[in-house]
């Protein structure tokens, strides 16, 4: 199967936001969310001189990002590759690397068009494959699967309107109990069906499978996206240097909030300044050309005070 080439979202606009960091030397930026490698090329080429740590939770994707890169720029001098989880990414993480604190970080907590296309993970509704959705399947946390057939009817209706906000949660979580009895949930087609039968048709949505928020709910749910969200916004603002700027990209309301009044909250001590008094939204001739931004969000924050009693800021 051929795959289209990768589009970043929002590309300009992030470049925009990172150069409103007060760049110092050594330039040290991170990317978060590796994906496809499409900011971090652009990231480079902006800062010629700069340091860039990649990070990813996916081995596959940090792969696939190190080679775009590499083909591109002509080499990973510059380059720190980890497979990790933003939200792991700290003070002694960045003294492991001698890095005196960042100039910027980006996080874009979209999901791939990789897993939905290629990974073979159960995130998409096109083919059969099995019903996975682990961004780490190496680590062995529970799968989608295991959310489906072993949860209780009350976990997955909270899980699917809080996750999802899905207004037929109850009646396809009391569905999925009932189902389960006669034969477990293997793949991803075996739940479409179900959730096909379990909403009128006459509610589907028009733009979208009907089955779009309950899949977006069992993949949060598998990867604790939104605990991670919060955690790595909150750990990553304070790895930035004085002047340094944490953009955010998010591509639905779920995310979106926690990005919002995570800066709020973070602004209220008054180490940090909000860049972005709204989101920035793709422009038509962006979403035009690339349908997968369409829903994207970016947010900035700058730090304004050192926080104290981190070494590395000076």
């Amino acid at each position: 199967m051929s795959e289209s080439p990768h589009i970043p979202v929002l590309p300009r606009e992030v470049i925009d936001l990172l150069q409103k960091s007060e760049v110092t030397e050594p330039q040290w930026f991170l990317d978060g969310t590796a994906g496809e490698g499409g900011h971090s090329k652009l990231i480079l080429q902006t800062f010629p001189k700069a340091k860039l740590i990649l990070i990813d939770r996916d081995a596959v994707m940090l792969e696939r990002a190190k080679k775009e890169i590499q083909s591109v720029i002509g080499s990973l001098d510059r380059v720190f590759a980890f497979q990790m989880n933003f939200s792991e990414v700290d003070k002694d993480f960045l003294d492991s690397l001698d890095c005196p604190g960042l100039d910027g970080a980006l996080v874009d907590l979209g999901v791939s068009l990789f897993h939905f296309l290629h990974s073979g993970r159960g995130f998409t509704f096109k083919n059969e494959e099995p019903l996975d959705m682990r961004l780490e399947p190496q680590v062995g946390q529970k799968t989608a699967a295991d959310v489906v057939n072993y949860s209780t009817v009350l976990h997955l209706k909270k899980v699917f309107w809080e996750y999802g906000e899905e207004r037929w949660a109850l009646k396809v979580a009391n569905n999925i109990v009932q189902s389960r009895h006669k034969k477990k949930f293997e793949t991803n087609t075996d739940l479409v069906k179900l959730v096909e039968a379990s909403i009128p048709r006459k509610f589907w949505p028009k733009e979208s499978h009907p089955a779009t928020k309950i899949f977006q709910a069992l993949r949060i749910e598998v990867n604790e996206e939104l605990l991670h969200a919060e955690k790595g916004i909150r750990s990553l603002s304070e790895c930035l240097k004085v002047g340094g700027v944490l953009a955010c990209i998010s591509f639905h309301s779920l995310e979106d909030r926690i990005v919002k009044w995570t800066f709020r909250d973070l602004k209220t001590t008054d180490h940090f300044e909000i860049l972005t008094k709204k989101p920035i939204l793709p422009t038509d001739s962006e979403i035009k050309e690339n349908r997968a931004s369409r829903s994207a969000k970016l947010r900035g924050l700058q730090k304004i005070n050192p926080i104290l009693n981190k070494r590395w800021e000076r």
